[in-house]
């Protein structure tokens, strides 16, 4: 099976026929409404396969309705689960763009210097926060920010750190 990529979240309910508010993981959720199928996964790793009877959008919202679930009481259950697809369907990138999932067990380098290794990603209020683990064993949070972030090599598996204060 293709790897799967977390490329929105469920919101909560919409209208009375079981429409859910989507919130798409980057601005443009034009992708979305090619998709046919998805995998939506719960917080505890329970993934259920979904068939999109319809995707729309109501001013700068989307909006998906997914097969079966015909009313409000049945879509508040999908609240809170990630909307995963396989790579080859997810949103195209710009140049200098990457899905984050890339970025983990990418290390930090700064001037040949590994520094540290990424080992999750989070969601911030401005921005992707890397969590990483430093050659002195301590973890530290490192924004995904030009100021901080330089050039991306996913071939080498090297990200700049181009702040390396930021890890003392």
């Amino acid at each position: 099976m293709e790897e799967m990529l977390y490329t929105a979240t469920v919101q909560s309910t919409f209208g009375i026929l079981g429409e859910v508010k989507i919130l798409p993981n980057n601005d443009d959720c034009s992708n979305l409404k090619k998709l046919k199928d998805v995998v939506l996964r719960y917080k505890d790793g329970t993934e259920l396969t979904m068939t999109i009877e319809k995707f729309r959008m109501q001013g700068t919202q989307a909006l998906m309705k997914f097969a079966g679930y015909d009313n409000p009481e049945d879509a508040r259950a999908l609240a809170g689960c990630r909307l995963m697809v396989e790579r080859s369907k997810a949103a195209p990138l710009k140049k200098g763009q990457y899905y984050v999932t890339d970025l983990i067990g990418c290390t930090l380098v700064h001037e040949g210097e590994t520094l540290a290794t990424v080992e999750k990603a989070l969601e911030g209020a401005q921005a992707v926060l890397l969590e990483v683990l430093a050659n002195d064993g301590k973890r530290y949070m490192v924004p995904y920010l030009d100021h901080f972030i330089g050039s991306v090599d996913l071939e080498s598996r090297t990200i700049e750190l181009i702040a390396p204060w930021i890890l003392a």
